[in-house]
């Protein structure tokens, strides 16, 4: 069994460049860096700022692999988020993961991927899912697909991934960019990379603006087992 602390890879993002950033054209939203910095006493987890949201962060994956017969991906994630229009900081809390058997003599279905969080602090219908979902050839062949809701504030958000103009243009075994959608428009989006990346929320005085956050820092941080794809 690996376990990765990815506060253990923070000190490499934070000692690195700004991120690429992927050209993505969304009429009315705001272009933002999600920004890792360091925080004086924490010793697991880092902070991060992402326009006037801002907080800590700590994320701890595992995989367990057994002789190529069963393999099991799990992901526990909790973040802060204070912003303007949070009087406390809020609190979510994200745990998930999926299984795989392999035996070559059945079919045997695998668990699909699963992934929640919950929120304290925050509004009271607050929540979040992120489920694997199916896509095209060539969309499967770049990256994994996953598909996500948010409920906040009495805004409901789906996101999908989808690849960004400007992004990684070979195939990755994780999830690398999504976009944001409120019924069938896209409001917002996801460019990442380990630790970094940009998103692109509705602008300032939109009342998307704080789910669309919510909802980018959740699949930002996200450690996506990738390699159990379709």
């Amino acid at each position: 069994m690996k376990t990765v602390v990815l506060s253990v890879l923070a000190a490499a993002v934070l000692a690195s460049g700004p991120p690429a950033l992927a050209q993505v054209s969304i009429p009315n939203t705001e272009k933002l860096n999600v920004q890792p910095k360091r925080v004086k006493g924490l010793l697991l987890g880092f902070g991060y700022e992402m326009g006037e949201y801002s907080g800590q962060v700590k994320a701890v994956s595992k995989q367990t692999r057994a002789l190529g017969m069963f393999s099991s991906d799990y992901a526990k994630t909790s973040f802060t988020v204070a912003s303007p229009r949070l009087t406390t900081p809020m609190t979510v809390s994200c745990e998930g993961g999926q299984n795989r058997f392999g035996f070559s003599w059945i079919d045997f279905k695998r668990n699909d991927l699963a992934y929640v969080c919950n929120f304290a602090g925050g509004p009271p219908d607050a929540s979040f899912a992120l489920v694997l979902s199916d896509g095209k050839f060539m969309e499967k062949l770049h990256q994994p697909q996953r598909a996500a809701e948010i409920r906040y504030g009495g805004v409901t958000l789906r996101a999908k991934t989808k690849k960004l103009a400007g992004s990684m243009p070979l195939a990755s075994t994780s999830s690398l960019s999504y976009v944001i959608l409120k019924g069938d428009q896209e409001v917002g989006a996801v460019s990442r990379t380990t630790l970094k990346g940009t998103v692109y929320l509705p602008v300032q005085g939109s009342p998307d603006r704080d789910a669309a956050a919510a909802m980018a820092l959740a699949l930002f941080f996200f450690n996506d087992p990738g390699t159990q794809s379709r």
